[in-house]
């Protein structure tokens, strides 16, 4: 996981830098953690994070516009911004930011934000052991768009890559949101949210691909599937 705190008054950086480490390090998390005074060399790094604390006036460029940048690239970021003026609220929950942090600010508020915002992140993302590999990896659970078996190994695939594991499809039922992943066969797991089309027998994902829906699953997946349309 990635951790970023962003603030042009040296003395705030560190106080967050210093109480932030202490809760990863306290709750077994790993972490690695990023600090910058100026938001331009953040926009160099062109790291994904995963959860951002961001002041909101700043030199060169303000918190508000680092944190856009920032949900560009993971949509999934977790933002925190810690300003001493109030006028920037509003725009800060349109990011539907976690917490809003006066200055000087609270530790155990911010413990606080930081539990609800690790039970956010635990549910956007989801650990994959990959087998050919032997590696750990995270994914973004709204960047894998099917879990499938293949002869014994169940894989995993995102837009970019497949990756083989060695745990079964009933497991990945289990882990991931039964909101859009539903099993259309009994060797699919698909993420609704990438079909482009839907044709009672099977599904089409926005690249072509074709997956069957399982004959005795079609009247029931045909009932979920209106249902999701209609949530969106």
């Amino acid at each position: 996981m990635n951790v970023l705190i962003c603030d042009d008054e040296p003395v705030f950086l560190q106080q967050l830098q210093e109480h932030v480490g202490r809760y990863l390090e306290e709750r077994g998390i790993s972490a690695h953690l990023d600090t910058a005074t100026d938001p331009r060399q953040v926009l160099e790094r062109q790291i994904p994070y995963t959860l951002a604390f961001l002041d909101i006036q700043m030199e060169g460029m303000d918190g508000i516009s680092l944190a856009r940048e920032l949900k560009r690239r993971n949509g999934k970021v977790a933002l925190f911004f810690v300003t001493a003026y109030r006028e920037y609220q509003d725009e800060a929950m349109d990011l539907h930011a976690f917490r809003f942090f006066d200055k000087p600010f609270d530790p155990q508020r911010l413990y606080a934000g930081l539990d609800k915002a690790m039970e956010y992140i635990d549910g956007a993302y989801v650990d994959v052991f990959v087998y050919n590999q032997q590696a750990q990896v995270r994914l973004l659970v709204d960047d894998i768009l099917y879990v499938t078996r293949e002869n014994r190994r169940v894989v995993v695939a995102t837009q970019t890559q497949r990756y083989l594991t060695g745990e079964r499809l009933d497991v990945w039922e289990e882990k991931l949101p039964n909101l859009f992943f539903y099993p259309v066969h009994k060797s699919f797991l698909v993420n609704l949210h990438y079909v482009a089309k839907y044709a009672y027998s099977e599904v089409y994902l926005a690249d072509g691909e074709r997956i069957p829906v399982a004959p005795r699953r079609q009247a029931a997946f045909h009932k979920y599937w209106f249902e999701y349309l209609r949530r969106r």
